[in-house]
């Protein structure tokens, strides 16, 4: 089971506590959607044999409005991702979260790795810093010409 918890948003609601209540609903608003797109880019991006690691892909709201998490819950979904054997690729920054993975070297499998949460963190990182940035310019223009 793979889990994307979270994309750092200390400093974005930091930013945003100055504008109040208009603020807090527009970043709920991107955050929601920022895990709704990883949620359906890593299911198309997910390898498909009988459809059930993608399927088992879901992004759930934690105990806040601004806490989401992604998970893929088939057992094998982090052998996809990150391979296994002689032939496992990590991410520098996922480095902690593969290593709960790691065999026990009992049987050498190599599995070539076919990552699809991983390409979807980035994109929708990307989207979402865009998206806040655009947001953020936004409400400076509204508040400071308002």
């Amino acid at each position: 089971m793979i889990r994307i918890n979270k994309i750092n948003t200390k400093k974005v609601t930091d930013a945003f506590a100055k504008y109040g209540d208009e603020a807090v609903k527009e970043i709920t608003n991107i955050i929601k959607i920022t895990y709704q797109e990883v949620e359906n880019t890593a299911k198309t991006l997910a390898p498909i044999d009988n459809g059930t690691l993608r399927q088992s892909i879901r992004s759930e709201q934690q105990e806040t409005p601004l806490s989401y998490k992604v998970t893929a819950y088939m057992p094998y979904s982090a052998y996809h991702e990150f391979g296994t054997g002689g032939l496992v690729d990590v991410p520098a920054e996922w480095v902690e979260m593969a290593a709960q993975f790691k065999g026990k070297g009992i049987r050498q499998v190599n599995i070539m790795p076919r990552p699809f949460m991983y390409p979807a963190y980035l994109k929708a990182k990307g989207m979402f810093n865009k998206d806040i940035k655009e947001a953020i310019t936004h409400l400076n223009k509204k508040f400071n010409n308002g």
